[in-house]
């Protein structure tokens, strides 16, 4: 019954077959190599140039009997988590209250729209927001590093090992803060909120992935089990003020309004 609640409640946002091809083929058209592209302001480029470096971004593969306590309970805010992979030096743990966080000025790679689909690999599903809990992490180095993991039930599955009704654990480049805390180049995925809808493109993390800094390496996996690669261009949420995601990034389907919408384009992008 659970997914065919799922499956219904996709149903009802998705064009009829006709709009259906109508759009697989308009989406193409406009991103089909050599064909005339539309054009990109000097705001959009230094824009996409701006961002979060890769460590900040720090994603992953989790054990589920480590990483799971973050959301299911275990511990309370401002308590340590286990972190049963990385080195001594390096803590974690859950935190209410947000201090005033600086606009760092970092640098986002310059993707094309194919490479937004290929170059981190990401995997790509719809679900909703189950819960969203800040986390604070600690090197050692008298630095702290806040951030934020949402555990999302998954509805719809484009690419990746993952299916309707499963739960995952995504890190997230920033805190959530419903007060209006705003940190450089996550302006997307600071939308969220518990019981949001969206789709989502994260990088699913191995045992090689880790944050490294000071001396002292944090392994992702202890920390959950995927990871946006920044909070601007792997996000399309389904806010009270309508769809949010990065349009200048996606123009070929930047006036898009609702996320069946985007689900067509993803099938087009990954049928290309």
């Amino acid at each position: 019954m659970k997914n065919e609640r799922i499956h219904s409640s996709w149903d009802k946002i998705e064009p009829g077959d006709a709009a259906r091809r109508l759009m697989l083929e308009n989406i193409l058209a406009r991103t089909r190599p050599g064909e005339n592209r539309k054009v990109t302001s000097m705001k959009t480029v230094f824009n996409r140039k701006r961002i979060a470096a890769l460590a900040a971004c720090a994603c992953l593969v989790a054990a589920a009997a480590v990483a799971i306590p973050l959301i299911n309970g275990g511990g309370t805010a401002d308590s340590g988590f286990p972190l049963a992979r990385s080195d001594d030096g390096v803590k974690a743990s859950y935190v209410d209250d947000l201090p005033d966080i600086p606009k760092a000025a970092n640098s986002l790679i310059a993707l094309t729209e194919e490479e937004l689909f290929s170059f981190f690999n990401p995997d790509i599903f719809s679900g909703t927001v189950e819960r969203i809990r800040n986390i604070k992490l600690d090197f050692g180095d008298g630095s702290d590093h806040y951030r934020a993991i949402a555990k999302i039930s998954v509805e719809k599955v484009w690419r990746g090992d993952l299916a309707a009704g499963d739960s995952v654990f995504v890190l997230l480049p920033c805190p959530i803060d419903d007060g209006g805390l705003r940190v450089s180049d996550t302006e997307v995925i600071a939308n969220l909120r518990e019981g949001m809808r969206g789709i989502f493109m994260p990088m699913k993390y191995d045992e090689t992935s880790y944050w490294q800094q000071s001396g002292v390496t944090l392994s992702l996996l202890d920390v959950a089990q995927y990871g946006l690669a920044d909070g601007l261009r792997f996000a399309f949420l389904e806010t009270d003020g309508g769809l949010v995601f990065d349009r200048d990034a996606y123009a070929s389907v930047g006036g898009a309004d609702s996320l069946g919408e985007i689900g067509l384009y993803i099938e087009a992008m990954l049928a290309k």
